[in-house]
């Protein structure tokens, strides 16, 4: 009987299952988080929604390229006004990029050599600011300032622009944009081109 008792509860006896049981690494592993990088812009365009019809910054035309060139002293600018809601002769200024392609946009860093004001991200495949989805906004603090899209939105075109401008003068300034993300996993249809 006590030999009995031992070939119950000797090596051998146990239920573990064989192949290390729960530990099975390939299952519990977190799946891989997206590279993010920095992408480079294959145009640049001037951003404006006015009011109402006949007015137009054409100051917001000059300087484009320097507002993607790499380096944060660019001199892009609006023209001056006479309130932070631009006269009330436009509902926003600002640049719209174009990445070329789709893309997945995790952040968007913007410096502004001006303090106050608000600065706003659009994403989207239209080049119409009404049909760009709203990121997020930003107070300028005469730096850089960080929007996140938190999730991460996919587009073509990305939005970056005054909503309300500084004040003393009432202007717009940017020094530099730069677009953090990846390339979007799927090519969504094109939307409208105007402005």
């Amino acid at each position: 009987m006590g030999l009995g008792a031992w070939a119950l509860s000797g090596p051998g006896g146990d239920d573990k299952p064989k192949g290390g049981g729960a530990t099975d690494n390939a299952q519990t592993s977190a799946p891989p988080k997206p590279t993010v990088a920095k992408l480079t812009p294959q145009g640049i365009f001037q951003a404006e929604r006015p009011a109402g019809p006949g007015h137009g910054d054409g100051t917001i035309g000059k300087n484009l390229p320097s507002v993607i060139d790499g380096r944060p002293s660019g001199d892009w600018e609006t023209q001056s006004y006479y309130d932070a809601d631009f006269g009330r002769l436009s509902k926003g200024l600002g640049v719209l990029l174009d990445m070329g392609k789709p893309v997945k946009v995790a952040n968007v860093k913007i410096y502004a050599p001006v303090s106050g004001g608000v600065l706003q991200v659009r994403v989207g495949d239209s080049k119409s600011p009404t049909d760009l989805k709203r990121v997020g906004e930003q107070t300028p603090n005469g730096g850089e300032v960080t929007v996140a899209a938190n999730p991460q939105v996919s587009g073509r075109y990305v939005l970056v622009w005054f909503t309300k401008l500084p004040g003393g003068p009432f202007k717009g300034r940017l020094g530099e944009v730069a677009v953090y993300g990846a390339a979007a996993d799927h090519v969504p249809a094109g939307g409208r081109c105007e402005l």
